[in-house]
């Protein structure tokens, strides 16, 4: 197999995951068809493969791409992108995209550990700050309580999110306003997410004077929201148990429109649901959701791409296939064809 592209002479890369063709990062194939492309990432052109190494390759690529959780897929086409940065096209009746719960195991695995060292910390060295700030407000003749109500309006001001409203300007949330965002709709029509949204600010805490407003967003805005908010109403991550549920419940319900609509709405037969009284696993899969679609979306363009970029080299591969084939290959086979039938 040739090294550089057959249009700009760039060098194609290479890959460690596939022993038949170890060159490109990325490849297309056609398992019906038995064709089989290295696509050139400075051109974007299809470098047909040639017939000697196809068959054995696609073989592997077939085998890899259905053991990548992480792929996405369209009608026919779609794309999976394994470990080691080798990315798989694969041409065909597209697999249906799975959740991975080793991918999201080690994410909120992680955050469930940070947490934990953090409240650790916090327990070890804010008991010291708040036995020491009770006496010296004793000893001023001050109510302990002011040190409560100081911490409480510590987390009023603070800005834990910066998101975008409606109308595309930026705002603040603080973990109260976080916390305070409900989902709202139809069981059988449009679903919105309703936040409290503030003036954006320059520095880490908002003025009393920064009241909040609720918005509502919709569509593709309502999913970028949710997949920012709800880490922030997940702070304590998951256990490998939890987040197999996770994973089970968004197999049963489906992407985030199934999730609400079919199980938060419908469950609580309730048109107005504040996340916060969900339960962890509800929040824990419409977090994955959340991510799985915008991810998917941000990937649409880019299939749409691929998609005209196959036909094109499709159409080129059937006349280099036909050029290796004697004159009259086609009138055997249509013998052989009428002869089966």
């Amino acid at each position: 197999m040739y090294r550089t592209c057959l249009y700009c002479s760039n060098d194609l890369g290479t890959n460690e995951v596939l022993e038949p063709l170890p060159i490109g990062r990325r490849v297309a194939f056609d398992a019906r068809e038995g064709r089989l492309w290295v696509v050139c990432r400075s051109c974007e052109k299809w470098n047909l493969v040639p017939f000697d190494t196809r068959l054995e390759t696609i073989d592997a690529c077939e085998r890899l791409f259905v053991e990548t959780r992480v792929r996405y897929s369209t009608d026919n086409i779609g794309i999976a992108r394994l470990r080691e940065g080798l990315e798989l096209v694969r041409i065909g009746p597209a697999l249906r995209p799975e959740f991975a719960a080793w991918r999201y195991g080690d994410q909120f695995g992680r955050r469930r550990m940070r947490m934990a060292v953090m409240a650790a910390a916090t327990l070890a060295g804010g008991a010291g700050f708040v036995w020491f700030g009770r006496v010296a407000l004793l000893g001023i003749g001050l109510s302990p309580q002011i040190l409560n109500y100081g911490m409480i309006a510590f987390q009023r001001q603070r800005v834990a999110l910066r998101i975008a409203g409606p109308d595309g300007v930026r705002g603040v949330m603080t973990p109260f306003d976080v916390q305070k965002t409900r989902i709202q709709g139809e069981i059988f029509g449009d679903w919105w997410a309703r936040i409290p949204i503030r003036d954006p600010v320059r520095g880490a805490f908002v003025g009393a004077w920064h009241r909040p407003r609720e918005v509502d967003l919709t569509g593709d805005d309502a999913l970028t929201a949710l997949g920012r908010l709800l880490p922030k109403m997940n702070p304590w991550g998951a256990s490998s148990r939890s987040v197999r549920e996770a994973v089970d419940l968004i197999s049963y319900r489906g992407a985030t429109d199934g999730l609400v609509r079919k199980h938060l709405l419908t469950a609580t037969n309730n048109r107005d649901v504040e996340l916060r009284q969900v339960d962890r696993t509800t929040r824990l899969a419409l977090e994955m959701a959340a991510h799985e679609d915008t991810e998917r979306q941000a990937l649409a363009g880019e299939l749409k791409l691929l998609e005209r970029q196959w036909k094109q080299a499709d159409e080129l591969a059937r006349i280099a296939d036909s050029l290796a084939l004697p004159v009259n290959a086609g009138e055997q086979v249509e013998k052989l064809r009428q002869h089966g039938n």
